[in-house]
């Protein structure tokens, strides 16, 4: 009997030291939770190119980070390094995961991944930028979904203005003719309207002004952007405005090469040259910066705040603040100093823009037969 009694006792303690010991169930991921105010909001960054490269998504991370810091919400980063071939599958397992409450992606080649990522997880929020939204084709993300476009084609205007009001003022590096480059990062709507407003603003200066324009074909060849920049300022052009994200650093040091202005876009070319190429930021007059840092911070508050309208296409022009022709010091010793009148002139369209006094053209929503037309205004003697 005592044997029976300890063998019972023994099995007893096998499956206790089983029971505690042994391998557990991992804790399943919470469920994104519907309503988000005053909580912590856990954040997918869905990016399209890649961190650090000096695009529009290094300025919506910091924007993030900031909202992060501010209310105890976290983020994570995915990044698609410039490679859209597995998109939707990748959006789709990162939305399954149960792991983020909003996710914050941009730019136009991911509007229609957004749009069907956003009907198959509709307890998800997404905040998507530099794109629009078809609500009327999809009522129902209306719930779900709220996108910020920056009106890049009025920014473009005062860049072309500016570049205008140097080429035909014969000071500084300006040389005789009447012309201005635009090197852009490929043929889709985003560039076009950025190239759309820049000819408008410059022939607003003065309708003989040519626009050289050419397109790298992509993101990241800065090399192709350096040599479609040369050929701009071999053929005349006093200013090229690189609007191919990072590859436009190669607009800088065709610049600095062939003694031109450049524009920069996305973040502040100049403030990245000064602490890595000097001899080349002087040459770098300002750079054209969507802040959508500080548009995702503002939608994340107001997803925080609980005072978010979803369902909308949120379109900022010159007086939201989100918008600016970056003044650096270059700009001042270039312009404001050496060039005071045409800094007065750009003033005052820079003022008009603030006013919405200008309308100004877009490629946006645009049929291409009027695309066609207004970028066949780049050159006005060949008209």
């Amino acid at each position: 009997m005592k044997k029976l009694l300890a063998l019972l006792l023994a099995v007893l303690m096998v499956v206790s030291l089983t029971a505690c010991g042994g391998k557990t169930e991992p804790e399943p991921e919470p469920e994104p939770t519907g309503d988000l105010t005053g909580k912590p909001i856990r954040i997918l960054q869905f990016v399209s190119q890649t961190l650090g490269s000096l695009s529009c998504e290094d300025l919506v991370y910091e924007g993030i980070k900031q909202f992060c810091d501010e209310t105890g919400s976290t983020v994570e980063t995915f990044e698609l390094n410039y490679d859209d071939t597995h998109i939707a599958s990748q959006l789709a397992e990162l939305c399954s995961s149960g792991k983020y409450d909003v996710v914050v992606t941009g730019y136009w080649n991911l509007e229609e991944y957004v749009e069907q990522a956003a009907q198959d997880f509709p307890d998800i929020k997404f905040l998507v930028f530099d794109c629009t939204i078809d609500f009327d084709s999809y009522p129902e993300i209306k719930n779900n979904v709220s996108a910020y476009l920056c009106k890049q084609n009025t920014l473009a205007f005062a860049a072309g203005a500016l570049g205008a009001l140097i080429t035909e003022s014969g000071l500084g590096l300006a040389n005789e003719d009447k012309k201005i480059g635009f090197v852009g990062g490929g043929m889709i709507t985003a560039i076009d309207d950025f190239l759309i407003g820049y000819i408008q603003g410059a022939h607003y200066i003065d309708p003989e002004v040519e626009v050289l324009y050419s397109y790298v074909g992509n993101w990241e060849d800065s090399g192709k952007a350096h040599d479609l920049a040369h050929d701009q300022y071999v053929n005349g052009a006093d200013v090229s405005f690189g609007v191919c994200a990072p590859a436009s650093f190669g607009v800088c040091q065709a610049a600095y090469e062939d003694q031109k202005y450049a524009f920069g876009v996305d973040t502040d070319h100049y403030g990245q040259l000064k602490m890595s190429h000097p001899e080349q930021a002087e040459y770098t007059v300002s750079s054209a910066v969507k802040q959508f840092g500080k548009a995702i911070y503002d939608g994340l508050k107001t997803i925080y705040d609980g005072t978010i309208v979803w369902g909308s296409n949120n379109s900022f022009d010159f007086e939201s603040g989100y918008l600016e022709m970056v003044e650096t010091e270059g700009f001042n010793t270039v312009v404001k100093e050496g060039m005071p009148e045409v800094y007065a002139a750009y003033e005052e369209v820079v003022q008009k823009l603030l006013k919405g006094e200008i309308e100004v053209g877009t490629a946006v929503g645009a049929t291409p037969e009027y695309i066609a037309e207004e970028k066949a205004k780049a050159s006005p003697s060949a008209n």
